[in-house]
């Protein structure tokens, strides 16, 4: 439990900014990734707040988040609720830093990896793809706590 995602992150919480790219789409408007980092109480987890915000004035903040991850009775899980569909999704950690959707949990396929490469680096990809099909990374946040 000592080098454990969650002990990673209880020693790094703050707030981290960055760059939200998407590994797919070179033509896409460039992202600011800001993730705020917050300890849930007991210290079994942490709690996310993800934005992206665009220079692209129809769509300003293109990704919204709100997630915990925590320790349960079973390993890490991930839960998260975000704009891009009205359900919150739980994740379970499949292998160390990756999170796959619960079957039946998520309108579309979904995966969420959380990378800790550094202190006070932070990488947050979502990989989804449509109802039925394959995953794919699509969006890359690659953060640094500033405060």
């Amino acid at each position: 439990m000592a080098d454990d995602l969650v002990e990673q992150l209880l020693a790094q919480t703050g707030l981290y900014l960055g760059t939200d790219r998407d590994p797919t789409r070179e033509d896409r408007t460039p992202q600011v990734a800001r993730i705020a980092v917050t300890a849930l109480p007991g210290r079994s987890g942490v709690m996310f707040d993800y934005e992206g915000l665009s220079q692209n004035q129809e769509h300003p903040r293109p990704h919204s988040e709100h997630a915990v991850l925590g320790r349960t009775s079973s390993g890490l899980a991930l839960y998260t609720a975000h704009n891009h569909a009205p359900v919150l999704t739980e994740l379970r950690e499949t292998e160390p830093g990756y999170f796959e959707a619960a079957e039946a949990a998520s309108p579309f396929p979904m995966a969420i990896r959380i990378e800790v490469p550094s202190v006070g680096r932070l990488i947050y990809s979502w990989s989804f793809g449509e109802s039925g099909g394959e995953l794919a990374v699509r969006n890359i946040g690659d953060v640094t706590l500033v405060d």
